[in-house]
């Protein structure tokens, strides 16, 4: 039982080492046109950023809409039914930096989600099956094992459910 608990752990831990190797990866800027999803950093305006999709683009001004088709859990994220909260108009030379969206990605928040519940889990498993008398560190590492694979598949789960959008920089063409 000893020796499967330890490879276990050394499976989960080669898939967490696997799954962050770096690859080379160009970062190039993308171009802001209408329609492009965009966040946008203007501090003269807004402590947190803007995040939308550009209704409008002229040589001054960029109006944004804050709302947008998106899903959470399988679930639509509900529209801001106001007009006036819902589009934002952005000076141009108010905005420090602007991102444009490169889709979905899920890497990064599966890996969260699988070190986070593998913690979790092998905590929370491992304190609850000790003995109710004289528990023991002995005891709480035995148990361990078990709950940060549990853990650690539930919370890789949630995680690549959950995803998180990729930003790249990008530039307003003038």
């Amino acid at each position: 039982m000893r020796c499967s608990s330890r490879y276990s752990l050394a499976g989960a831990l080669l898939l967490v080492v696997g799954a962050t190797a770096l690859h080379g990866q160009q970062i190039t800027t993308r171009d802001v046109f209408v329609g492009t999803r965009v966040r946008v950093y203007a501090p003269s305006l807004r402590s947190e950023r803007f995040v939308g999709r550009v209704d409008s683009l002229d040589a001054v001004n960029m109006v944004m809409d804050t709302t947008g088709a998106r899903r959470r859990l399988g679930f639509d994220t509900g529209p801001v039914l106001v007009d006036e909260y819902r589009r934002v108009r952005l000076q141009l030379a108010a905005i420090e930096r602007i991102e444009a969206s490169g889709g979905r990605t899920v890497k990064k928040s599966t890996i969260r989600g699988l070190v986070i519940g593998a913690l979790g889990g092998g905590l929370l498993w491992g304190l609850g099956n000790l003995p109710e008398v004289n528990p023991t560190l002995s005891g709480f590492l035995k148990e361990m094992p078990t709950g940060l694979v549990v853990g650690g598949l539930i919370g890789g789960g949630v995680g690549y459910a959950l995803g998180d959008e990729r930003w790249f920089p990008a530039r307003i063409p003038r």
